[in-house]
């Protein structure tokens, strides 16, 4: 049965490996029919797809020509080069009353789209684009003049603004004069129950993600200071070589083990066994400081304790809801201290905690929140 409304989901990635976009779909696929566009099908069974590519290669010429517009300044061109073009004009041969354009770089062709068919247009931030990658030059010389261009111009034009954290949400809005929803990376509720602590087997847990950029390391640096009553996992992914090298660091440690990752879905059940999660994340840059990662949102999933390093986002919410500790700075040393600091009682304590309020730091949370302010600008039935 064909549904009364329709939304169009825009980002430049592979949709089945987005799990923020996944979930976008999840929430409105009862009440909108939903096309998408990216790199890749969400694989969502009744969901449409339109497949983005960056078109051919360009000639010398106009690659020439590009830059020339780049370093000229004139970011408009650079960005609706014949490509972009193509796709606005087949998205303006339908009509969307939603349309979600997540992350800056779909944000231009969501506006302009929506502004042709009266679209509400809602841009998902997810992080703080003017400033990822400010620690490497060539990102601020190549890719973070268009990303302030893109901002200026367009988000102001956004009906709605949403983004993963307050801290991210309050620099776009002194920024750019928007105000920014907060929905955050957290994921689906699990029903489990905490497991109990061994005092004399105090079990660590690290996923996600592995990389230089990240200090992954300092998960193992920490063992240093952590005696055998404390064992560490890991299970990551990343570039082959970083991860071999991370094995290498490790191999000292008769307490520290490599774990096959397993899917996004699973990953809640798979820990609950353990006894504290473990992430420290180096402010390299401004979205580095302010992460709240998916990871965080797991741990609670899996009723684990949680230490962190002093990142404001992801301690605010460890003191607001008792669930750990934060450490006081982002050295291995004290990440050791913190995680010395808690008994098994205490441990056990902040299991139940993340016990209590494993919903309302779920994604099941958020679905509320995010219909919400939809069915503010689309009318009832979201």
């Amino acid at each position: 049965m064909r549904k009364s409304k329709s939304a169009l989901l825009l980002c430049f990635t592979h949709l089945n490996k987005d799990p923020r976009v996944l979930r976008q779909i999840s929430w409105l696929k009862d009440d909108f029919e939903i096309t998408t566009l990216g790199r890749a099908p969400s694989g969502v069974e009744g969901v449409h797809h339109i497949q983005y590519d960056d078109g051919p290669s360009s000639s010398l010429a106009r690659k020439l020509r590009r830059v020339t517009m780049f370093f000229g300044g004139d970011y408009e061109s650079f960005y609706w080069n014949t490509n972009r073009q193509k796709y606005l004009a087949m998205l303006n041969e339908q009509r969307f009353d939603l349309m979600i354009a997540n992350d800056y770089d779909t944000l231009p062709l969501g506006i302009r789209a929506g502004e042709a068919q009266g679209s509400t247009v809602v841009f998902d931030a997810h992080e703080y684009s003017p400033l990822e990658f400010t620690e490497s030059l060539r990102w601020r010389t190549l890719q973070q003049p268009l990303i302030e261009h893109v901002c200026r111009e367009y988000i102001p034009r956004a009906t709605l603004a949403t983004t993963v954290c307050q801290g991210i949400a309050d620099v776009y809005e002194r920024e750019y004069g928007k105000r920014f929803e907060v929905i955050t990376n957290a994921t689906e509720y699990v029903d489990l129950r905490p497991s109990a602590t061994d005092p004399t087997k105090i079990r660590l847990i690290y996923h996600g993600g592995a990389s230089v950029s990240r200090q992954t390391h300092r998960q193992i640096e920490m063992m240093k200071f952590l005696d055998d009553r404390f064992e560490l996992s890991l299970m990551v992914l990343g570039a082959p070589k970083y991860i071999e090298s991370l094995k290498r660091m490790a191999e000292p440690f008769r307490n520290v083990k490599f774990l096959p990752p397993v899917p996004t879905s699973e990953i809640a059940r798979f820990t609950n066994g353990f006894d504290i999660g473990v992430y420290s994340l180096p402010p390299t840059n401004f979205n580095n400081e302010y992460a709240l990662p998916n990871k965080f949102f797991e741990f609670i999933q899996a009723r684990l304790a949680v230490v962190v390093a002093p990142s404001p986002e992801m301690a605010r919410l460890v003191r607001e809801y008792d669930l750990g500790a934060v450490a006081e700075d982002f050295s291995p040393e004290r990440m050791a201290e913190a995680i010395k600091s808690l008994s098994a009682e205490r441990i056990d304590h902040f299991k139940s905690q993340a016990h209590k309020h494993a919903y309302e730091l779920s994604a099941d949370k958020n679905r509320e929140l995010f219909l919400k302010i939809i069915s503010s600008q689309t009318g009832p039935g979201v």
